[in-house]
């Protein structure tokens, strides 16, 4: 037996708890349903409640009149500050009805034939109780409601985010930009983070024999594109920048010239500058049905040069190199003596009938293979790369480099690594069933609004013309895109009028991004 106070205490937690995740979703989010069979929104759900309280405190213990459209609960709308006004509302009547209720007490009426509840409602604390089940329940569907659509439309995080992609923009502006999904991660991964967490496993990293990260990026690779490294050739490093810029020092000079095919990413750009390297650009040209290069011009433009950093599939044009332009590069750089670092990260999000072909197969002696779990799993945050590292002399510059000069990935980042490459193809295969419907829907939008876009061989990345540039879409569009201009900078490629587009959201995301960029397209 409680008291009423104590009863009022439960079920305010309750109230608490519904209007405290409405508030936090928002107008938007609060009136959507996520993808649940049978879900609600919360603001119908919370309409609903407060249906429930009224008609049954109000109802059978107090002895009101109230009239109930139980259906048009589920399917009410509208701003959440008037729905939280309500409810403060409701509740200063539930209280009322709850301290005036005599719980021995018959109800103080005959339940409606449409909703009768459950059987044995004969007294007034039996009602009560039914309300106090139903706050309950309806509480706990409000978290699920809350955390499906949370994962759904991750470009709406609650409290304080430290992801660049979305906490970097004003609010009501949709991030289209960086490469990051919003589609999660694996449930593998997350278990195999939570359990070191709480392990509280933090110490020096330790494995008997073979690295784990290694030995899972030579199964994986092995498995999945039909190469598989040798464990004892491969380093691991935090990420592919650092490996780029480690590459540069142990293969060039200040003043040699680096190859890249242009557009590149920035930041691969931005590196060999900074470096005191020369930036010798191939430049991708369409040839009016894909992305490719002059294989032709490749003894001239690479003459000078020391380094060829191949970026396949490429970034941003989405292209997968064919076996011709790949012999064509791998006879280049044969002619040349060049040391090629070939950034494989994208390989893992090709799409059928193209397939990856990793270079070291063509030139392995010559090849420093760099890929990372990062971009196919979504963990780039967590910081861990992988390379193998083909020419002996640059195996042997890197050996007799100080060894902390490299630095050490975290715990977390190679928990994660591992957990991704050994237990988490199903999840990435459904992934990428969801990339490869995005990339129809992107393709489709782009022939609606005459823009001249080749869909993307691999990546969740969109290379287009545009009239505007990123900049100007932002401010009147409010959709962040990547700038064209920043994927030649420093070299004489202009590419100022491409932008790029991450299609790496969900379809509710993406239709608001096409649709806010339709007007201005044409």
């Amino acid at each position: 037996m409680i008291t009423v106070e104590e009863y009022l205490l439960y079920t305010d937690r309750a109230f608490d708890g519904m209007t405290r995740i409405v508030g936090e979703l928002g107008d938007d989010l609060a009136n959507r349903r996520p993808a649940l069979p049978g879900a609600n929104t919360p603001y119908g759900l919370l309409t609903h409640c407060l249906g429930v309280v009224e008609y049954w405190a109000g109802t059978l213990v107090a002895g009101r009149a109230v009239e109930r459209d139980r259906d048009a609960e589920f399917t009410a709308a509208g701003p959440v500050a008037g729905l939280l006004a309500r409810v403060a509302e409701v509740r200063g009547r539930f209280v009322a009805d709850a301290r005036g209720a005599v719980p021995g007490d018959p109800p103080r009426g005959t339940p409606d034939p449409r909703f009768l509840g459950p059987d044995g409602l004969r007294t007034q604390g039996a009602v009560l109780q039914h309300v106090y089940e139903e706050l309950c329940q309806h509480h706990g569907q409000m978290e699920v409601l809350r955390d499906a659509l949370l994962a759904e439309h991750p470009s709406r995080p609650l409290g304080d985010g430290h992801g660049v992609k979305w906490g970097s923009l004003p609010a009501g502006t949709l991030g289209a930009w960086v490469a990051d999904m919003d589609l999660g991660i694996a449930s593998p991964i997350k278990r195999r983070l939570l359990e070191t967490v709480q392990r509280e496993d933090f110490g020096y990293p330790f494995w008997d024999g073979v690295d784990p990260v290694l030995r899972e990026f030579a199964s994986w690779t092995g498995a999945r594109h039909g190469w598989t490294p040798d464990p004892a050739h491969s380093r691991v490093f935090t990420d592919l920048l650092q490996i780029l810029q480690v590459v540069v020092e142990h293969t060039t000079a200040p003043g040699d010239g680096v190859a890249i095919h242009v557009p590149a990413y920035p930041p691969f750009l931005a590196s060999i500058a900074r470096a005191g390297r020369r930036i010798v650009p191939i430049p991708m040209v369409h040839n009016g049905q894909s992305w490719t290069f002059d294989t032709d011009a490749l003894a001239s433009r690479l003459a000078g040069c020391r380094l060829l950093v191949l970026v396949n599939p490429h970034n941003p044009t989405g292209r997968v190199f064919d076996a011709a332009e790949l012999e064509a590069l791998a006879a280049a750089a044969d002619a040349h003596d060049l040391v090629v670092l070939s950034d494989e990260i994208h390989a893992d999000l090709t799409y059928a009938p193209h397939r990856h072909v990793p270079f070291a197969t063509l030139a392995a002696a010559r090849t420093i293979t760099a890929t990372s779990a990062t971009k196919a799993f979504n963990i780039a945050g967590l910081r861990l790369a992988v390379a193998h590292v083909g020419p002996s002399a640059v195996r042997a510059s890197l050996d007799a480099a100080p060894l902390d000069v490299f630095g050490t990935p975290s715990i977390l980042s190679r928990v994660a690594t591992v957990a991704a490459w050994q237990e988490s193809s199903s999840w990435l295969d459904g992934v990428r069933s969801t990339l490869v419907t995005n990339r129809a829907t992107v393709a489709a939008w782009a022939a609606s609004v005459g823009v001249p876009l080749t869909p993307p061989e691999a990546t969740y990345l969109a290379w287009f013309p545009s009239r505007r540039r990123a900049s100007e879409l932002e401010q009147v569009a409010r959709v962040k895109l990547s700038e064209g201009a920043e994927f030649s900078a420093g070299t004489e490629v202009d590419t100022a009028g491409f932008v790029r587009l991450n299609f790496a959201t969900t379809p509710e995301i993406l239709e608001d991004v096409l649709g806010r960029l339709t007007p201005w397209m044409t």
